[in-house]
């Protein structure tokens, strides 16, 4: 499994607005950086997804988003 440089992952409480707990992270994010599904990180595309966009428009310089 890769491994990034040792970080901070920070995970908000259940039932506690605005308080979270961090934990150390060896991701290949490799920085500090928040979990869950609504956090900015979650909206990045993978590397095989950003190869699959770019190749199926025709490797199109305006879809390369590697």
């Amino acid at each position: 499994m890769p491994t990034g440089a040792k970080h901070q992952k920070f995970t908000d409480i259940e039932d506690e607005p605005g308080i979270s707990y961090g934990e150390d992270c060896r991701c290949t994010i490799g920085e500090d950086h928040n979990s869950g599904d609504d956090t900015a990180l979650s909206n990045y595309l993978s590397e095989s997804d950003a190869e699959d966009i770019w190749l199926s428009s025709g490797m199109d310089e305006d879809y390369d988003f590697r």
